[in-house]
């Protein structure tokens, strides 16, 4: 594997023409291909097309462009006039980069109009749906949980959020599944990630460094058309302003109102009916600040909100969202899914990672169009996911991601030569929070003679201070290592693990989740 990234790496670099290819592709063992990009809007789009390039030919190509058929050339006419769409100037210098880096890549006949199609398809398929029906068949659900609800579990009042990306069953999109994590230059961003699919530069579902996610659900059962000339922003691009602005509203605070004020900018609603689900971190005390459900539409009123004060059915400190209206003209339209959750929520306590997660897997489904399941934990720093592989989402094996190393520039880009290590380092475990099983890194400098040994202790002790596993206790050489802790017959809750090297020492904290 490691032979793999330092190729991928030398092939970014040297076949990219006079253009240097600022991500890579990170390893992964789920149907999902992983990619970080860091820089400018420019070169992150350059590096997303050059790395992505046959994963973003085979969605336009055999996804997108049969979807539209004979409409393409016309939703291409309509989301370029400034009338219709508004686009903000850094996604259009972003889609360039990426078709630009497709041609780096070898894959040509594709230009920045193709992929702003793809990221508006919906928005899209609502402003042409009077002449030509576009089905995508999506649905999606999410269940968010905090403060009352999680309480008494190994959350202890923090917020978790589970999502199901319900779409049709197509290869095209199995095939073609993509996390994309950003870290931006600009000083007005921030790192955040987005999982969807290959060529998407907007954020269908993703998370940011502070905690906020967003997700995007079809809102069904309204009537009327998208109009043109109404200037709307598309509904994946708005929610990626949100994510990506260190500070969407200038509040000084990091929460749903972001995604709100976001949402807001598009006066006149958004071709595309929504929902949008929106959480955060329960550190902002707020329930309205943690946890926001969004109903957006193409006619009056354009613009729906709700949180938990809202009477809908859901109690305690629970947000759920489907896909009918809720609180648009309290329409309460209360459909199979959301009133079997109702009832499997029972009294909406005593809600853990895994119920909130159970929840939603087994009382919210779509049978057969199941593409991703995830959830997300801001103060755990913790991603969830599984994804189709020939089976739904929710039957499939999930894996854990740490936020904090998806986001991490220092260890996440230029990963450290095991070989020519210059400083003790104990790094975070992987994943954290975890269930049965974890992996501890750590790194020993080279000082004088690179095949000199050095004594090591890594030991694991509870939170009462008992040492209960010794992981590594012999003689090691310099280099980064790798050791896994498993916790099978433990408890759940928080334990501690001590790297000791001579007079170093450092302690880092670590979950088990039961």
């Amino acid at each position: 594997m490691k032979t793999f990234i330092i190729l991928i790496s030398l092939l970014c670099f040297f076949s990219a023409g006079a253009q240097t290819v600022n991500g890579k592709i990170l390893p992964t063992n789920n149907n999902i291909t992983i990619v970080k990009v860091w820089g400018t809007h420019q070169e992150r789009g350059y590096a997303q097309g050059y790395l992505l390039a046959a994963k973003i030919q085979s969605i336009y190509r055999d996804y997108i462009m049969p979807k539209f058929g004979v409409m393409l050339g016309y939703a291409k006419t309509v989301l370029l006039d400034s009338s219709n769409f508004k686009i903000d100037s850094a996604y259009v210098s972003e889609a360039k980069a990426v078709a630009s880096g497709m041609i780096a890549a070898g894959v040509t006949g594709y230009d920045y109009t193709d992929l702003l199609v793809a990221n508006s398809l919906l928005d899209l398929s609502s402003i042409i749906s009077l002449e030509y029906n576009i089905d995508f068949n999506m649905g999606c659900s999410s269940l968010m949980s905090w403060g009352d609800a999680t309480a008494g579990t190994a959350l202890n009042g923090k917020s978790v959020v589970t999502r199901n990306l319900d779409w049709e069953v197509s290869q095209y999109l199995n095939n073609n599944q993509v996390m994309v994590i950003h870290i931006p230059s600009e000083l007005n961003e921030q790192p955040w990630v987005m999982i969807g699919f290959a060529g998407q530069i907007s954020v269908l579902s993703g998370t940011n460094s502070s905690g906020v996610s967003a997700f995007q659900h079809v809102l069904s059962g309204l009537t009327g058309h998208a109009a043109l000339g109404k200037g709307y922003t598309p509904i994946w691009f708005a929610i990626r302003k949100a994510l990506e602005s260190k500070d969407f509203n200038s509040d000084g605070m990091n929460n749903t109102n972001d995604v709100r004020s976001s949402l807001l900018e598009s006066q006149n609603g958004y071709a595309a009916n929504c929902i949008v689900s929106v959480s955060a971190s329960a550190a902002n005390l707020s329930d309205s600040l943690i946890a926001l459900v969004a109903e957006v539409a193409n006619t009056a009123p354009f613009h729906s909100f709700r949180s938990n004060s809202y009477d809908d059915k859901i109690p305690g400190d629970n947000l759920y969202a489907a896909n009918s209206p809720i609180c648009r003209n309290d329409a309460r339209a209360y459909c199979v899914r959301y009133n079997s959750l109702t009832t499997a929520i029972t009294t909406g306590t005593s809600i853990d990672t895994l119920l909130n997660w159970t929840l939603l897997r087994d009382y919210s489904r779509v049978v057969s169009g199941n593409i991703q399941l995830m959830q997300i934990i801001p103060e755990l720093k913790l991603l969830k996911l599984s994804v189709y592989t020939g089976t739904p989402a929710y039957n499939a094996t999930p894996y854990y991601y740490n936020l904090d190393t998806l986001f991490n520039t220092a260890t996440g880009i230029h990963s450290p030569d095991p070989q020519i290590a210059s400083e003790f380092l104990l790094l975070n475990n992987y994943p954290n929070p975890f269930n049965p099983s974890t992996k501890i890194n750590y790194q020993i400098p080279t000082i004088n003679d690179q095949t000199a040994l050095t004594e090591v202790s890594l030991k694991v002790y509870d939170i009462l201070g008992r040492n209960i596993a010794t992981l590594v206790n012999e003689s090691k050489s310099a280099g980064s290592h790798t050791v896994e802790f498993n916790a099978s017959g433990l408890p759940g809750g928080i334990y501690f693990y001590e790297l000791r090297v001579g007079e170093f020492r450092e302690v880092k904290k670590m979950s088990l989740l039961r």
